[in-house]
């Protein structure tokens, strides 16, 4: 069973395999702390609770196109205040939206600080949920991703997932426009 090395408490998690990969929900009970992401799944055995139970039905919703905005008691691990604002405030970009680092910044009140949302975006430890995948460079360009694997934010395969989750929102916002 999985814990973090700071932190000896138990964690509960479950696996869902979709087009992206596997995705693994962990809680600490109470609350979502991390979504881990991979191209080949886990060895050891399922331990969920209601939360990651949760998480995954959301989740679930979200890639067939019929969820928007997850809603889940997140608490990111390893996170500060700060970086929990930086999060809090990329949960509220619109479903559908791309925005660019500078953009994203300035959504979070900080319009000087784009490396800053760039780090945020780095560092979440909750992809999907925190949707880390709708903020791209300037010049419309994907930037970098590490969603799903363990290759740099920059490989083909991560920018692939990463262009796959916007086309994802993006047909599931045009298909909603026309019902």
């Amino acid at each position: 069973m999985p814990q973090l090395p700071e932190h000896r408490e138990t964690l509960y998690f479950t696996s869902l395999k979709t087009n992206f990969g596997w995705i693994r929900p962990i809680s600490n009970g109470q609350s979502l702390i991390r979504l881990d992401w991979n191209q080949t799944g886990w060895d050891d055995s399922d331990h969920p609770d209601n939360v990651s139970r949760e998480t995954k039905n959301q989740l679930k919703a979200f890639f067939a196109g019929h969820l928007h905005q997850f809603n889940l008691p997140l608490a990111p691990a390893g996170k500060s205040a700060a970086s929990k604002k930086w999060l809090d405030v990329m949960a509220q970009i619109p479903y559908g939206t791309v925005m660019a680092y500078g953009e994203f910044a300035a959504f979070a009140g900080k319009p000087k600080a784009a490396r800053a949302a760039g780090s945020a975006c780095a560092n979440n430890p909750i992809p999907i949920i925190y949707p880390c995948h709708r903020v791209v460079r300037a010049d419309g360009s994907l930037g970098n991703y590490g969603g799903g694997s363990d290759q740099h934010p920059s490989h083909p395969d991560n920018l692939a997932r990463k262009d796959g989750l916007l086309r994802l929102e993006a047909n599931s916002a045009a298909n909603a426009a026309y019902d």
